[in-house]
């Protein structure tokens, strides 16, 4: 088995269709907890073209309809949520996750994680020399502790930078919430955005096509974990032809969107 993180170097949006509620195009999210998770991986990869062995994904779909005759020899999962960027006045930005996360993302990877608890009125930061008296997340004020283990988390973590900058950055901005609050973070704090159809002919916008479309932010961190199959033995090397490159995932290619840095979890 291997695991590969997601580094979003531009916002992404992998979605679900039309919805009725105030965002037309939402993000995909877990139906349990609301957090975001990006599906068809496989996909992505494929149209990469970063594999060249396209066989481990299995014989294409014939032009006539009829089923496929070669099983993949890797299964891939779906991408979940590791680290998610939020505003804060004190530094910017900071990543945040919280225990269920780490723990899912510890059972997953097959990677020992000491994750502290956490109360919800309080957050932990790995930043051992940060001196303000509290830490704002977007518009919220908490009371912070420094947490060694936090620390630790975060200097693990930190190889799913896409440099060394960001790396430096990671390691000292980590911030660890309860569940409760970091699946409010998630539902609350994504990007949305407004678009709309300009009419070819007179140049203005056309009547009613204005629509929002929901967005994770820069700087996201998702991963996914891929396994050989019953099918194929040997053929998880060459998964490491994804290491240290630049794919797309989701919708909105053309306009800059679903670039991400992939870096695999050694």
């Amino acid at each position: 088995m291997k695991a590969f993180c997601l580094y979003a170097e531009s916002q992404i949006h992998a979605g679900t269709g039309a919805d009725v509620g105030i965002v037309d195009l939402p993000i995909q999210r877990e139906r349990t907890t609301g957090f975001p998770v990006i599906q068809g991986i496989k996909g992505a990869l494929r149209a990469s073209g970063m594999i060249k062995d396209d066989s481990l994904f299995g014989s294409k779909p014939s032009k006539g309809g009829e089923e496929n005759t070669d099983a993949g020899k890797i299964s891939f999962s779906e991408a979940k949520i590791l680290l998610f960027p939020v505003r804060s006045a004190e530094k910017m930005f900071v990543w945040v996750t919280c225990p269920i996360v780490l723990r899912r993302f510890a059972r997953s990877t097959g990677k020992k994680l000491e994750v502290p608890n956490v109360q919800n009125d309080k957050v932990l930061l790995a930043d051992q020399n940060f001196n303000e008296k509290s830490l704002m997340l977007e518009e919220l004020e908490f009371q912070f502790e420094k947490n060694a283990k936090v620390a630790s988390i975060a200097e693990f973590l930190s190889i799913c930078a896409p440099d060394s900058y960001m790396a430096a950055k990671l390691k000292r901005d980590l911030v660890l919430v309860s569940d409760d609050l970091f699946a409010k973070i998630v539902k609350t704090m994504t990007e949305v955005q407004p678009r709309i159809r300009i009419d070819e002919k007179t140049g203005i916008v056309v009547s009613g096509a204005l629509w929002y479309e929901e967005y994770l932010p820069q700087d996201s961190v998702l991963y996914f974990t891929a396994r050989e199959t019953v099918y194929s033995k040997g053929s998880e090397s060459k998964l490491s032809e994804l290491n240290e490159k630049t794919m797309i995932i989701g919708g909105k290619e053309t306009t800059g969107k679903g670039f991400v840095f992939v870096k695999e979890v050694v």
